[in-house]
């Protein structure tokens, strides 16, 4: 029977020959690969991803939050698709919001 650590491990050192992957992508990603069962604590892993997202929510049990969604006009989108400029907006918004406290 096939997993899907399996089928990755197979074709994992074709993919990188074909496509650009960024530092922290192959981390994790050989990180899962070389899991021992309940060992990396990748996100992604099969095996401890889902022991990864029962602790996350279970934290968020235990915090209080608040959401807020932040809409912006259409025109916008394309100008915040640069990730500076869209962390500008996250922290400008933070800020906003903390002086209301």
């Amino acid at each position: 029977m096939y997993s899907v650590r399996q089928i990755i491990k197979d074709n994992w050192k074709l993919f990188l020959k074909k496509h650009n992957v960024l530092p922290y992508q192959r981390y994790e990603m050989e990180k899962m690969l070389n899991c021992s069962r309940n060992s990396c604590n990748s996100r992604i892993c099969s095996s401890c991803g889902k022991r990864y997202a029962d602790n996350w929510s279970n934290q968020l049990v235990f915090r209080p939050r608040q959401h807020v969604v932040l809409t912006v006009p259409s025109f916008l989108r394309p100008i915040l698709r640069d990730w500076n400029k869209l962390s500008l907006l996250m922290q400008s918004s933070r800020n906003f919001f903390q002086c209301l406290v």
